[in-house]
This record gives structure tokens, C-alpha cells and sequence, in this order.
């Protein structure tokens, strides 16, 4: 085309398009306007270069799930564009990565164990989706979330190849782990403030589920330890920022078995930063916990020491028959029992109605559980999840679901367990470290509570999963190339028995 005619053709759409969006401004009409915005930053931002703009969405969205949980969660900017955060940025950055593959930019996925295992566990889930549609509605689609949030981590699979899209996402999460403990902190202090006075279109735009704060607070516990940049002071410090804010909160009970698990996961790295700063904490807040006690009027059983003391005991007592005498924690061995019943209901209920392919998106998993629990749960129970993603693939999925979700579990124990072989001895596989100790968190606190069955927790999940995925398996490319290149550059040494064959490098990458 001729570079006049061009020009000219561009020029007049430029007209049009700001016609429409004037007119539609006038009308008090936002809808086109903020998708003509939209389009026009990320044609700047590819433009531009540095990182795509599907990573910066993704940052944004991220951040805001971190940050402002429950409440940038409702964010609806247009009620003529009914797209939450989590689903906007699952449009654009889906759409995004296809055209990128279609022009060979990217690749969304691996032929590896990981990756294959979520692609079948997401099209069991799919192929029951419309059965289910046509008869719970738009429920089916509601509860289908828990499939479709796993695009995620294709997503972040793909930007975590280009270099400066997974630098932005990794600096956008630190940051928001960062900040976390201070806002959090504020929000509790000044709660009606925020709910009364920051809002968007009527929603309090922070807006926090306690649970989930908690689990992001461990969360960021571990990924700030994996900066070795920073001075050890700031990352120790805000480590211990993060894991001290986790414990002002009473219902971290889920967040606390991610804890154990993931220093479980350091321990195998022999990285031993996470036990040290709890060896630390741990004492010095025992000992003005017993100090604050000491002093205090109240009876000792209502201190927040013996407080601590029962929220931890209540964790492994498994058939909540257990005496609580801290006010904060009566109630945990109702809450124990009220689990328990609620996941032996929906395993009955599975086994009766559908032991195979499960209940459906859109079943209502509580039915059987309130006709036989015996506390009265009130008339606004509408919690849909039992509070356990076991537990929910079980009743929507059915026994295929749960192997199908076992063996994404197996495929990331795998892979984890060779990256914690790899950074004993290489600092450049932190990265991928601390996404693992990230998904790991997510993971186990899932076992126990609404997690993945909503966005908050579920973005951060998927999200860190692929880049960990990712990051990971470039990290070990990059250890078997430099170990094959130290073979072959010492043919004396590669002949001994006890030396690794570069064949057998290459294969265990």
C-alpha cells in the first residue's frame, strides 16, 4: 500500500473511532470508550517493547488480588462490560498467547508430565460442562471456575520466556508480598475508613478474607528469602514482616500446614533461611507473648500466648473433640467437626450419585450435609465450596477428577524435588524456588480452605505454578549444559566410573 494512502485511511478511522467514543462519552457510556483505551495501550505497549502487554495486565491483576483481595474482586470498571479482573485478564491473555503462537512468537505449553497432566484434568472438567449447563445454569459456569482458572498457568508458562515479562511479574508480585504486611495492618486498624470511604462505583475497594491474607502473607514469607540481590537485612526484615503478620490472624489454621510444608520443601533444598528466621521469631515472640501475659489482669487462658498455643493444637486435632478454653478458639472444634461432616456428606453423596464423573458444576454440595449436620448453620448458609480442593474435585469430578488432579500433584512433587536438588549448589535456580515454595503454600492451604475454588487465591496459584514450572526447567537445561561442558572439557574425569555420562545429564533435565 501506498505510505500516503496509508496514512490518509489511518487518519480517517482515527476520526471515526474518536467521533464514536465522543458521542458515546456524551451518553454517559463508557463501555467503548475503555476498550478503545485499552487496545490503544497495549498497541503502545507492544509498540514500545520491554514487557508484553498481557504481563502487564497480569502484574496489575496479581497485585490487585494481593493487595486489595475480596474487594478488587468485585471491581466491575463498566457495567456494559460485565468482565471481572480475573476473567479480563483470562480473555486478553489467552487471546494474546494464541495469536503469539499462531505467529510462532511463543509457545504455551510443554510435552512434559506437568503440563499434559493439566491439559487432561482441564478437558475431563471441560466435557461435562454443558450436560451440567443445561441443567444448573449459569451455577455450572460459576463452579467451572476452578477449571478454567488453570489457563493461568499456560499463560505464565508462556511470558515466563520472554525475559523482561517474567522480570515485571516476579517484581510486581515481591512488591505487592512487600507491602502486604503494612496494608493489611492499616486496614485492620482503620476498617470503616476504607470500607466507607475507598470505594469504586459503591464496592469498598479493599476488602480482605482473612484466610487467604494469611496464606499470601506465608506465601510472600518464602519468595522474599529468594532474592539474593536484595541486602540480607531487607529481605530478612521483610520476610519476618510477612510471617509475623500471618499470625495476628485467627483463621490461619490452612496457612499454617502450607508453612510446614514448604519449609518441609526447603529443608530438602538444605537452604536454611525460612528455619532460621523462625528459630529466631519464634523465641523472641514467645517470650513477650509470656511477658504481656504475665502483667495481664485477664486469666491466662484468654492470653493471646495460650490463644496461639490452641491454634495450633486445634490443627491436628482431626475429630474436633478437642477442649478450648481462649475465648479466640472455642469454636475451632465445631469448625472441625462442621469439615469433617460437610466432606464425609459430599463423599457419600459422590459415591451414590455419580462415584465416577461426580455431582457436576452446579451441584449443590451442601444439601446432604445440612440435612444431617446437627448445629444449626442459620437460613444464609450459601457457601458452595467444602472447604477443601480435594474434597471439591471429588464432588463436582468424581474419582476420574481426583487422579487427574493427583497426578498434577505427583508431576509437581517431581519437579520440585529436583529443583531443591539444584539449588543446594546453584543460586540461579532460586528463582524457580521460590515460585515452587509460592504454589506449594497456595496448595497445601487449599487442602483446608476456599483457595482455589475463587480468584484471590487461585491467579496467584496457576500463575506461580507456570512460572515456576518454567523458570525451572530452564534452570535445569541451563545446569546440564554447563555440567556436559565441564565433561567434555575434562575427558580424563569423564571416563571414571563415579563421573555422570552427558547423556545422562542431558536425560535427567
Amino acid at each position: 500500500m501506498h505510505p500516503r494512502l496509508r496514512f490518509w485511511l489511518i487518519v480517517t478511522l482515527g476520526v471515526l473511532v474518536g467521533g464514536v467514543v465522543s458521542f458515546e462519552l456524551a451518553q454517559e457510556s463508557y463501555a467503548f470508550a475503555a476498550l478503545i483505551g485499552v487496545l490503544s495501550a497495549w498497541l503502545l505497549l507492544e509498540w514500545v517493547g520491554g514487557p508484553r502487554p498481557e504481563a502487564w495486565l497480569l502484574a496489575l491483576v496479581l497485585a490487585g488480588y494481593l493487595l486489595a483481595n475480596r474487594g478488587f474482586a468485585q471491581l466491575l470498571l463498566s457495567p456494559q462490560f460485565p468482565l471481572l479482573p480475573a476473567e479480563a485478564a483470562l480473555l486478553a491473555g489467552t487471546a494474546a498467547a494464541l495469536l503469539r503462537m499462531a505467529f510462532r512468537q511463543t509457545s504455551v505449553a510443554s510435552r512434559d508430565a506437568l503440563n499434559l497432566a493439566i491439559f487432561v484434568w482441564m478437558l475431563l472438567g471441560a466435557a461435562r460442562l454443558w450436560p451440567d449447563f443445561t441443567t444448573h445454569g449459569v451455577l455450572a459456569l460459576r463452579d467451572f471456575a476452578v477449571i478454567y482458572y488453570a489457563f493461568f498457568f499456560f499463560i505464565a508458562q508462556s511470558l515466563a520466556r520472554h525475559a523482561a515479562s517474567a522480570r515485571l511479574l516476579r517484581q510486581a508480585t515481591l512488591g505487592a508480598f512487600a507491602a502486604l504486611p503494612v496494608i493489611y495492618l492499616v486496614f485492620s486498624q482503620f476498617t470503616d475508613f476504607f470500607l466507607q470511604t475507598i470505594q469504586f462505583r459503591g464496592v469498598p475497594l479493599f476488602y480482605y478474607k482473612d484466610d487467604l491474607v494469611a496464606a499470601n502473607l506465608v506465601a510472600g514469607f518464602f519468595l522474599l528469602l529468594t532474592v539474593p540481590s536484595w541486602p540480607w537485612l531487607l529481605r530478612g526484615g521483610l520476610a519476618l514482616a510477612t510471617y509475623a503478620t500471618a499470625f495476628t490472624i485467627q483463621s490461619s489454621r490452612a496457612a499454617i500446614v502450607g508453612l510446614v510444608v514448604t519449609s518441609a520443601w526447603w529443608a530438602v533444598a538444605r537452604r536454611w533461611a525460612p528455619w532460621q528466621l523462625q528459630a529466631l521469631a519464634a523465641p523472641l515472640a514467645f517470650a513477650a507473648l509470656a511477658l504481656v501475659a504475665t502483667f495481664d489482669q485477664r486469666d491466662f487462658k484468654d492470653s493471646r500466648l495460650y490463644t496461639l498455643y490452641e491454634h495450633g493444637a486445634s490443627i491436628v486435632d482431626f475429630t474436633g473433640t478437642g477442649h478450648y478454653a481462649s475465648e479466640d478458639r472455642r469454636y475451632v472444634g465445631d469448625n472441625n467437626r462442621f469439615r469433617l461432616a460437610w466432606w464425609r456428606a459430599v463423599a457419600e453423596e459422590t459415591r451414590d450419585g455419580g462415584p465416577v464423573f461426580g455431582l457436576g458444576f452446579g451441584a449443590d454440595l451442601t444439601s446432604r450435609f445440612l440435612r444431617t449436620y446437627e448445629l444449626d448453620l442459620g437460613d444464609d448458609f450459601t457457601t458452595r465450596s467444602p472447604h477443601s480442593i480435594v474434597v471439591t474435585v471429588l464432588g463436582r469430578m468424581g474419582l476420574t477428577g481426583l487422579v487427574a488432579a493427583g497426578w498434577i500433584v505427583a508431576a509437581m512433587t517431581l519437579r520440585t524435588v529436583r529443583i531443591a536438588r539444584l539449588v543446594r549448589t546453584n543460586d540461579s535456580a532460586l528463582v524457580a524456588f521460590g515460585w515452587w515454595s509460592v504454589s506449594w503454600v497456595m496448595f497445601a492451604s487449599a487442602c483446608f480452605g476456599v483457595v482455589l475454588e475463587g480468584p484471590m487465591g487461585a491467579i496467584l496459584f496457576w500463575t506461580s505454578l507456570g512460572l515456576a514450572h518454567a523458570t525451572g526447567a530452564d534452570a535445569l537445561a541451563s545446569a546440564a549444559t554447563e555440567k556436559a561442558a565441564e565433561v567434555s572439557a575434562h575427558p580424563i574425569d569423564a571416563a571414571l566410573p563415579q563421573s555422570a555420562s552427558v547423556a545422562e545429564v542431558a536425560h535427567s533435565a
